[in-house]
């Protein structure tokens, strides 16, 4: 019988805070592939494989680079597939307005993580074709909407770097005055840098992608595939919204589809 997520961070908590056993274990939210519990003052993300040795030696590399803290592992448990880590101040900015200044600042963010090298995470972070025709497999939605995405496909990228490749809304931590913290690295690739900018643009629009982009120091010839790879995630995250009940995967979603599908 396979464990449940609960279990697994109670065994993972057990092995490596034995002090926080008697401590109450609260869940905190989960997506496609994470369920975050936590448990004074530590947070247990347990993964749906069980892989998060890597993601842990990625977090400590960058951590020291970013202008934005990031998680700072405190174990990453393999056996159990989950990742220990102190929690970071805010809540996650999906179905919330940024503050001023965050494009700019998620801009100097970007900058900083793209110019990793990425032979430095070659132990540890998968490459990622980015290939814009592979995203169609499987991509559900509104016919109207399809066809505008199976009509604008751009060609690949050779461009590759250290990628966040999952940077929405429901990532970016805020307190109110601003971002404070990343999370949720798990999709982390050497890949395209339009992934990086895309789902900024479908969760918070174009003025703020342009403000991004600017803070970054531009990215030429990009502007197509952040498009189209923001209205794929557009149609996912209202296709995953439905079919798990998850309302404000989809309100986000439909209200992205002003700017996304000017129809």
């Amino acid at each position: 019988m396979t464990d449940t997520a609960a279990e697994r961070a109670v065994r993972a908590r057990r092995a490596h805070a034995p002090e926080l056993v008697d401590q109450p274990l609260h869940r905190l939210g989960h997506g496609l592939d994470n369920v975050a519990f936590g448990s004074a003052g530590l947070v247990l993300r347990v993964a749906n494989g069980r892989d998060v040795r890597r993601e842990a030696e990625l977090l400590k590399l960058l951590a020291p680079r970013l202008p934005i803290p990031i998680p700072v592992p405190v174990f990453a448990d393999e056996a159990a597939g989950v990742l220990g880590y102190r929690p970071l101040p805010g809540r996650p900015l999906l179905g919330r307005a940024p503050a001023p200044g965050t494009a700019a600042l998620l801009g100097r963010f970007l900058r900083d993580l793209h110019a990793v090298d990425p032979a430095a995470v070659d132990d540890f972070l998968e490459r990622d074709d980015a290939d814009p025709a592979e995203w169609l497999d499987d991509l559900e939605g509104p016919e109207a909407y399809l066809r505008v995405v199976r009509s604008t496909v751009p060609p690949r990228s050779p461009r590759r770097v250290v990628a966040h490749a999952d940077l929405g809304a429901e990532h970016l931590l805020d307190d109110g005055s601003g971002v404070t913290g990343v999370i949720d690295w798990s999709d982390a690739a050497v890949t395209d840098p339009a992934l990086d900018f895309a789902r900024l643009y479908r969760d918070f629009g174009p003025s703020f992608l342009d403000e991004t982009l600017l803070a970054y120091g531009g990215l030429s010839d990009a502007a197509p595939r952040i498009e189209f790879f923001a209205r794929c995630a557009a149609l996912e995250d209202l296709a995953y919204g439905r079919r798990t009940g998850r309302r404000e995967y989809a309100e986000a979603a439909q209200r992205s589809f002003a700017w996304l599908f000017p129809l």
